[in-house]
């Protein structure tokens, strides 16, 4: 038996926190995501979006909490799925290259949040390939996963068995690039301010200061300030041309 099946049949119990579905933590990463998503969202409520890989449907909630109506999910695993079908969400198992071959021009957003570094290198272009296909001209691509060149990338990388591969984001960049995508924005997932949460400014601060001494280190180093990305998980976002 293949090790990935062996984990993926008990992900959610033994591999993933518990209480994720709690309403404080969604409304957490909600407060988070929609700093993160700036300008990233599609401007209307009923938007067509597929979370691909979306385990028990936490983005699936999120993107609820903010106001959109029309999001699906697909996972792997069926004890992920039960879970996000019991909070109200429209999610079923299954394959995330099937369910993206599976409609061509049609998804407004499709999200791949902490997916692509599961698949191997030839699967991983695939989906890059699929998610093309899938969108609509104008349609955009969310990824979201390890980040090597952070000083703690590592730990990322290397905290899940199933984790095959990891790729900075100027490499992320050039591969979305070679299948067709434009508008390519990569963006740190670090601390976000909050004005009701002292805590979350103070660390907002602090992250600053941090990143200004790898910023200053990167400068030393090459004489530039590389991608600027220091998160040790970091998203991109890129667009099917509205042309294409």
């Amino acid at each position: 038996m293949d090790y990935r099946e062996i984990i993926y049949r008990q992900y959610a119990a033994k591999f993933q926190a518990s209480g994720y579905q709690r309403p404080d933590l969604v409304a957490q990463w909600t407060r988070a995501y929609r700093c993160f998503f700036r300008r990233w969202l599609p401007p209307s409520p009923q938007a067509a979006i597929l979370d691909v890989g979306c385990g028990g449907g936490q983005m699936l909630q999120v993107f609820r909490a903010l106001g959109f109506t029309a999001g699906q999910g697909v996972d792997i695993s069926e004890q992920q799925a039960q879970k996000a079908r019991a909070a109200g969400l429209d999610v079923r198992c299954g394959d995330a290259l099937a369910a993206l071959r599976e409609k061509e021009n049609h998804w407004d957003l499709i999200l791949a949040i902490d997916i692509l570094e599961h698949l191997d290198k030839g699967a991983a272009l695939e989906f890059i390939r699929a998610a093309h296909a899938a969108l609509k001209p104008g349609g955009r691509l969310i990824l979201q996963m390890p980040n090597p060149s952070a000083p703690a990338g590592m730990r990322v990388r290397y905290g899940d068995l199933t984790h095959e591969i990891s790729l900075s984001p100027d490499c992320m960049g050039r591969l979305l690039d070679l299948f067709g995508f434009a508008a390519i924005e990569c963006r740190e997932t670090g601390p976000v301010p909050g004005w009701t949460a002292p805590i979350a400014t103070l660390r907002w601060l602090l992250w600053q200061v941090c990143r200004a001494a790898l910023m200053l280190f990167d400068l030393i180093e090459t004489g530039g300030l590389g991608n600027a990305v220091h998160t040790r998980v970091y998203l991109v976002s890129a667009c099917r041309p509205a042309q294409s």
